[in-house]
């Protein structure tokens, strides 16, 4: 693979590390994730790396494809629909990950644990989305 995909590799094989890390806890009940302060620490990090490998992934495909610099990370998302990456129903369904990212990062006092519940109990989103950044990959190593 050259190099330029590297970096996307890297955090490709990231968000699926934190993917499988997140999916033995999705059989937790929603009253024992908002008891347990130590589970809701260990979702919240996978959750915030996993959607910021997305976000990441994102503008380095962004740059490959000499594609218009998104003003923003929800942006950015929704470029990877626009480039033909992922379906651009999926981007749009995507792109939201981006603020939920932001309200982990920036909002961490007033973080809605029901939110973030079900963002665990939904990983199927982030899982799809590695898939199709695998898929592109595959087809730019087939066309370079």
């Amino acid at each position: 693979m050259p190099p330029e995909f590297s970096g996307i590799e890297r955090r490709l094989n990231e968000l699926n590390e934190r993917l499988a890390r997140l999916r033995p806890l999705q059989v937790k009940t929603r009253d024992d994730f908002l008891e347990d302060a130590y589970l809701r620490d260990i979702v919240e990090r996978n959750l915030e790396i996993a959607a910021q490998c997305c976000i990441d992934i994102s503008h380095r495909i962004i740059t490959i494809e000499q594609a218009q610099k998104p003003q923003d990370y929800y942006e950015a998302v929704l470029r990877m629909g626009e480039l033909g990456v992922v379906p651009p129903a999926f981007a749009r369904r995507m792109a939201p990950i981006a603020g939920f990212r932001n309200i982990l990062i920036h909002e961490y006092l007033s973080i809605d644990w029901d939110i973030t519940y079900a963002r665990l109990q939904n990983l199927d989103e982030l899982g799809q989305f590695a898939r199709f950044i695998s898929e592109w990959l595959a087809k730019q190593q087939h066309n370079g």
